[in-house]
């Protein structure tokens, strides 16, 4: 007599199979989101030393880090400071500064009144950031989560997309965590 396996025990089989690949499937997306928030820090760790390069060189900082002026403050970061300016891992697309492909940056000039930043008023400190995926991320509890806002300074508007982001807001948005912080952001 030939014996094989019943219905019941194949279904058992399948069904404990289904069960693994999904929790594999849930870790290898979380794997995957880590990497990219990884990615992501070090962008932002490496635009700023790219920035303490800049300023050194210029004596103020650009307006747009991904700018394709002649000049400081209009001049970006690529390619003299970095082959080209990192973009974030999980989009896809050029970027001038407003994309969603673009890290937030936004520079500040000293004192109050008009926006505009040239080479008369120079850009003497900025605001960086990036939206993270894993909001219990460890590196959250290391940066700025500064607001949108510097006291003392006016954000360099003219020519910039975007101009503020709050580093304690949801994906750096707005201006109060609806959810928990997941902006990584750092400031000089």
């Amino acid at each position: 007599m030939r014996r094989g396996f019943t219905l019941i025990e194949l279904l058992v089989v399948v069904a404990i199979i289904g069960l693994l690949a999904s929790i594999v499937t849930v870790s290898l997306t979380s794997a995957r989101a880590k990497g990219r928030d990884a990615r992501r820090i070090a962008d932002i760790k490496t635009i700023e030393v790219s920035l303490r390069m800049y300023y050194t060189d210029n004596g103020m900082y650009p307006k747009n880090i991904y700018g394709s002026g002649a000049s400081a403050p209009d001049s970006g970061l690529a390619p003299t400071y970095l082959p080209r300016v990192p973009t974030d891992p999980n989009q896809s697309g050029a970027c001038t500064g407003a994309e969603a492909a673009c890290y937030k940056y936004i520079s500040f000039k000293s004192g109050t009144g008009s926006s505009v930043c040239n080479a008369g008023m120079p850009p003497v400190t900025y605001h960086i950031g990036a939206p993270i995926e894993d909001t219990v991320n460890t590196y959250l509890a290391q940066d700025l989560d500064t607001s949108a806002t510097i006291s003392g300074y006016t954000a360099c508007t003219t020519g910039v997309p975007n101009p503020t982001f709050d580093g304690n807001a949801q994906g750096c948005v707005g201006t109060s965590p609806a959810a928990p912080d997941s902006c990584y952001d750092l400031r000089p």
